[in-house]
């Protein structure tokens, strides 16, 4: 594989870094203001870091769509322009908050007709709409940008290649003692995929979207003793919540209203 992807989760993990920071920073108003600084800048990188990899095949189709839905977003627009006012030397974009019990909810300063909800809901909804983009690349382009979509038997036999060629390409020779000890090909495969990257980010995915990348085929004889999602490191609470229950219930009530 000839581009590494690590640099757009990098972008996504800092971002979600500072949303969570913003979170933490509660009545500390400087504070509050560093970080969400920090986050409009984290924010803009991830769709820059994405373009780099416009030469894949695929990307261009597969990007447009998403780039006029990011121009087509009240939000997604506000966003952008208040990050471009703010690092040009523009005034703070919190224009005030509420204090109460130990609870702070900050606004934003307006900027033309939008007017958005509080600033960390609006930066968490902001998060996950550029995090469902990443996650649709992983699904849509992942043999180009994922080891673990790579190095499969089905994407190399569509290569004409088999898994000798791919243990040459990583180990520099063919595992025959593998085949000695009897592993069969699929076995193989999994053994090989322990030597490559991953996608860093999964546990933001399942966390803010509730599901992962696309996962190669576990051999049989292992299925049983395969890693779950917490042993993996994939279980994450997002910004703002406290279970991962409340962050479930707070998107039911988005999209249903409030229970009755």
């Amino acid at each position: 594989m000839s581009h590494s992807f690590d640099a757009v989760d990098e972008k996504v993990a800092e971002t979600e870094f500072f949303l969570q920071r913003m979170v933490e920073a509660e009545n500390d108003w400087f504070e509050f203001r560093c970080y969400l600084s920090a986050f409009l800048s984290a924010a803009r990188t991830i769709t820059l870091a994405l373009q780099r990899f416009q030469d894949l095949p695929g990307f261009a189709d597969w990007y447009a769509s998403h780039r006029e839905e990011l121009k087509t977003d009240p939000l997604a627009r506000f966003i952008l322009e208040t990050r471009n006012d703010h690092v040009h030397g523009g005034p703070s974009p919190v224009a005030g908050g509420m204090f109460y019990q130990g609870k702070a909810t900050y606004r934003f300063r307006e900027l033309g007709e939008f007017v958005p909800n509080d600033i960390v809901s609006s930066c968490r909804s902001h998060f996950i709409a550029l995090l469902k983009i990443v996650y649709d690349c992983y699904v849509v382009l992942g043999v180009y940008i994922d080891p673990q979509q790579y190095y499969t038997r089905e994407h190399f036999a569509s290569l004409g290649k088999t898994i000798d060629h791919a243990e040459l390409e990583i180990l520099g020779w063919v595992m025959t003692s593998y085949i000695e000890e009897g592993f069969d090909e699929d076995d193989r495969w999994h053994e090989l995929r322990g030597c490559v990257g991953e996608c860093q980010i999964n546990h933001l995915f399942n966390g803010y979207l509730g599901k992962v990348t696309p996962q190669p085929p576990i051999p049989d004889r292992i299925r049983d003793f395969d890693s779950t999602l917490e042993d993996r490191g994939w279980v994450f609470i997002p910004a703002g919540f406290d279970t991962i229950e409340d962050y479930m219930a707070s998107l039911r009530e988005q999209r249903d209203g409030p229970p009755s």
